[in-house]
């Protein structure tokens, strides 16, 4: 097993999975959104800025963990007010775990790697994301040394606390380390850090496991409350606990106290039981944010890693939460689909409240690939998002069926003046999943003359998906549509690899909500999104069982959907099942196939929600072949009508 597969077993070890449906959002006090829902999440975009800070090229190349601590102790831990409390002359020490260290081929981004610590930190002075005022540390042993890996850390007075653990040889944790670095002049000393083993934070009794230290809060009311999980050993899952101690007694860790359900004890073995557990179902690593209105935000990943993040607000540090909401969706595992068999996956979501802004909070969370190293710098790194706190997300729209009006090279003539609803770009990526390759930054232009005059209609930036499919705010008439690209590829490589630009317009046909939506599958998995698009290929599998499983983005009513096989009778698809699920996990059959024949099989089924749909093939072929390999050719979705 590698050095970084060793960490995601330990962090990661239940299977790569999706989410729950989202629960409702509680009602906002702190101030009226721009819009109001009942079961909207709050608005979540890309936070580009700062994920380009962790996007480099030599030295710290990738790392998991990413804890911000505020080196002045300005920590946004006095009911909300404090969330932004960075400022341009501000210092603040990032803790990473598993770091990589060497240079990366500035065209493929793949490693030239010469090194690898358990963890690192960086120091960042300022407020906003300055490479050139971010220095990395690194050292022979890593910043803290070497043997475990980091939790959350606080700075008190002239020292920057942090726990760290050792694991055992299953990598579950063995020990929970407490170590101190002093602050000279307000930066943290690396040379002079100071670990004290086995400090007391950890429950073991063959049925769980619980460590503390995974997310640290200073109170409004004095207290350090300090969280953690319990690990369920039979089936990994985890469990939000927390403890609590007076901020100048941090490093007494006989002075803590552990939440029972009822009351802090001295004793932490409590924090086993059931009624000590404040939220179900978290992260290894998380946040609990005090915002105003005096609601405490936690962020997390729903099971361990997944393809989304999610929030819950209490009412106290120590809850009641109220129930998960998913917020966003992260693109990576679909995105380096390819590049690593479906095996990419997202983990450990957490706030960086004092780096926030006032009204959108700062979230982090990791990539990485599940069972081997990644291979470039895309992989291992975090990604950034800013929570909007005033406003909720817009709402999902359903996809509108579509027609090509016109496919092919970066000028479109579509034949007449029409009126274009949207448009579609596949990129480099699409087939050969070198998304280092796909097309960055770009906008689409419309004419009525090929002379021009071209008006823009749309503007990308900071582009990374295989594919780009978007609809216009407003229907464009036009008779030339044109693609001009300003940043071709995700380095300084300048060559443009676009594979088709497409208009398309809106048709009154019903819509296949499936339609180039993510495909994963049992095998061939660099194939399988043939399936939701209408103009690839067969997607073959020699494989005698196989399933596939389509993200519809969304909940969505289905009521129909249809399956194109191989086309001859011997070939077409005997035996299969379609199934949904809530959370690419738990799979409820929804219809059942027997003894097909025909080319295209078109089903009406008992209508019913769900995000995921997925096809099981059981008997790929006539009996009389031998050649046992499945042909797919479509898999389309509808809504009841």
């Amino acid at each position: 097993m590698s050095t970084v597969s060793r960490r995601t077993f330990l962090r990661t070890n239940a299977a790569l999975a999706g989410l729950s449906a989202s629960a409702a959002l509680p009602a906002l006090s702190w101030s009226s959104p721009t819009t109001s829902s009942a079961d909207r999440p709050l608005r979540a975009t890309r936070a580009d800025e700062w994920t380009e800070l962790f996007d480099r090229r030599s030295g710290w190349i990738g790392a998991d963990g990413i804890y911000s601590v505020p080196l002045d102790g300005r920590d946004g831990g006095d009911g909300g007010d404090g969330m932004g409390s960075a400022t341009p002359g501000s210092r603040t020490a990032f803790i990473f775990s598993d770091t990589r260290i060497g240079t990366v081929d500035p065209d493929t981004l793949t490693y030239r790697q010469t090194g690898f610590v358990n963890n690192s930190s960086a120091v960042l002075v300022g407020n906003r994301p300055d490479p050139a005022r971010t220095t990395f540390v690194l050292g022979e042993n890593g910043a803290f040394g070497s043997g475990f890996w980091m939790n959350d850390g606080i700075a008190i007075g002239d020292t920057l606390y942090a726990t760290g653990f050792a694991p055992d040889s299953d990598w579950n944790a063995a020990r929970v380390d407490l170590i101190a670095v002093p602050l000279a002049g307000g930066v943290p000393d690396y040379t002079a850090v100071r670990r004290t083993e086995d400090v007391g934070l950890l429950v073991r009794d063959g049925t769980y496991i619980v460590m503390f230290g995974v997310g640290i809060m200073p109170g409004p009311d004095g207290f350090v409350y300090v969280y953690g999980y319990r690990n369920t050993l039979a089936g990994g899952q985890k469990d939000l606990v927390c403890a609590r101690v007076r901020r100048e007694q941090f490093a007494d860790i006989a002075s803590w106290r552990f939440w029972s359900g009822t009351s802090w004890s001295p004793d932490i073995t409590v924090s086993v039981q059931d009624a000590a557990v404040l939220h179900a179902d978290v992260s290894t690593e998380l946040s609990v944010t005090p915002i105003p209105g005096g609601r405490y935000l936690l962020v997390y990943l729903r099971n361990v890693n997944s393809t989304g993040l999610e929030y819950a607000i209490g009412s106290s540090p120590i809850g009641p939460f109220g129930p998960g909401v998913r917020f966003y969706n992260c693109p990576e595992p679909y995105v380096y689909e390819a590049q690593t068999a479906g095996g990419t996956y997202c983990y450990n979501a957490k706030a960086h409240p004092s780096l926030s802004e006032d009204g959108r909070l700062l979230i982090s969370y990791n990539v990485n690939r599940l069972g081997a190293d990644p291979l470039t710098t895309e992989i291992y790194r975090p990604r950034f998002v800013w929570l909007d706190l005033h406003r909720f997300a817009d709402e999902s729209v359903v996809p509108s069926a579509t027609t090509d009006v016109a496919a092919g090279g970066r000028v479109l003539d579509l034949g007449g003046l029409r009126t274009v609803s949207g448009y579609r770009v596949k990129h480099a990526g699409y087939e050969s999943g070198q998304t280092a390759f796909n097309t960055r930054d770009f906008t689409v232009e419309a004419a009525h003359r090929r002379t021009g005059p071209w008006r823009p209609v749309d503007v990308v930036t900071g582009n990374i998906h295989n594919l780009t499919e978007r609809r216009f705010p407003q229907p464009v008439p036009a008779r030339y549509l044109r693609l001009t690209v300003q940043r071709p590829t995700q380095s300084d490589d300048t060559i443009v690899r676009v594979l088709e630009f497409a208009a398309v317009a809106d048709t009154t046909g019903v819509p296949d909500l499936a339609r180039y939506c993510p495909v994963l599958a049992s095998a061939e998995n660099t194939t399988a999104h043939y399936v939701t698009d209408p103009t690839a290929g067969l997607w073959v599998n020699p494989s005698h069982s196989t399933w596939l499983s389509v993200d519809l983005g969304a909940d969505r009513t289905i009521g129909r959907y249809t399956v194109a096989h191989a086309g001859a009778a011997d070939l077409n698809t005997r035996d299969f099942q379609l199934q949904s699920s809530d959370n690419n996990k738990q799979w409820t059959t929804r219809d059942t196939v027997r003894g097909n024949t025909a080319a295209t099989t078109d089903r009406t089924v008992a209508p019913f929600t769900a995000r995921y749909v997925r096809l099981v093939v059981t008997r790929p072929v006539a009996d009389s072949v031998p050649d046992k390999t499945t042909r797919i050719r479509s898999v389309t979705v509808h809504p009841s009508t």
